[in-house]
């Protein structure tokens, strides 16, 4: 018996495509990224009667680290990196990538109430992140209520690196306005434990006699080391209850030892969070930017 050349040549090619048709479809599937609990970010304060009446102002130079300080109060990433190298689901309950990472999902927190009164979804997040997929040559497709997918054409392997830099607008628990930060009473995790914080970014207040005296006063909740104080102002620091805190990139934290829990990132000072710190005195400080 001959068999049809023709016959084999049409089931080789049907095999073959088959073949890719499976492959394809394999490195589409998704593959669920191991997210930790959101919880242990944010540490309930728990000051006395009063205590989360403060309204401390601090002092910080001015730069790109001030302005990420106070976008990370109040404007949340949708992943977090926790410790060990584990990220954090912030925003997201649920992450998965493809094989091929040029599709991602995300599954949005639920619950989680933005500063503006409402719930976050799919479609507010997928406006937040839309900009930020488009300049990598991807997309942001709405699913449903609760999912959303990241599509790119070229691989994107560090899609959860990513998501721990771009922003929802008004989902943490400060509103930002300039370099104020008021508290939002509607936070998923409650109350902050401070009512509001200013920071003053002067130079003229980050002289070394100006420095000294302001803390020296207890004027800041904390200030910055700014590296030119003459030896007898610094000897008016040291004497002043407040505790030094070394970072990573070399700045020098001079925290009052009356705002509770406040420690900052020593890897990044930009994501320390002011949401378990409060006031640790019933005599709330003198606010100079007059909040």
């Amino acid at each position: 018996m001959t068999l049809n050349p023709r016959l084999l040549l049409g089931s080789g090619l049907l095999f073959i495509a088959l073949g890719v048709a499976g492959y394809l479809l394999y490195q589409d599937g998704l593959v669920p990224v191991t997210l930790a609990e959101v919880e242990p970010l944010y540490v309930r304060a728990n000051p006395e009667f009063g205590e989360d009446a403060a309204r401390p102002a601090a002092l910080m130079p001015a730069g790109l680290g001030l302005e990420a300080f106070l976008s990370n109060q109040s404007d949340l990433t949708v992943l977090q990196k926790g410790t060990g190298g584990v990220w954090v689901g912030q925003l997201a309950s649920g992450l998965a990538g493809s094989r091929h990472s040029r599709r991602w999902r995300i599954s949005v927190r639920p619950g989680w109430r933005l500063q503006d009164g409402s719930v976050l979804d799919a479609a507010r997040m997928g406006l937040a992140l839309r900009p930020e997929a488009a300049r990598l040559g991807g997309e942001v497709r709405v699913v449903d209520a609760a999912t959303l997918e990241l599509r790119f054409r070229p691989r994107q392997t560090a899609v959860p690196a990513l998501l721990a830099q771009w922003r929802v607008p008004g989902s943490g628990p400060f509103l930002h306005r300039g370099n104020i930060l008021t508290r939002f009473d509607g936070f998923i995790f409650g109350r902050a434990g401070i009512r509001a914080l200013s920071m003053a970014s002067d130079p003229a207040l980050m002289e070394s006699r100006a420095w000294a005296e302001g803390l020296a006063s207890g004027r800041w909740a904390w200030a910055v080391f700014p590296g030119r104080i003459a030896p007898e102002d610094m000897a008016r620091v040291r004497l002043a209850p407040y505790d030094e805190f070394h970072l990573k990139d070399g700045t020098v934290w001079f925290v009052s030892r009356k705002m509770r829990r406040l420690r900052p990132v020593v890897e990044d000072w930009t994501q320390t969070r002011l949401f378990g710190a409060w006031q640790g005195a019933m005599d709330l400080p003198y606010d100079p930017l007059g909040m």
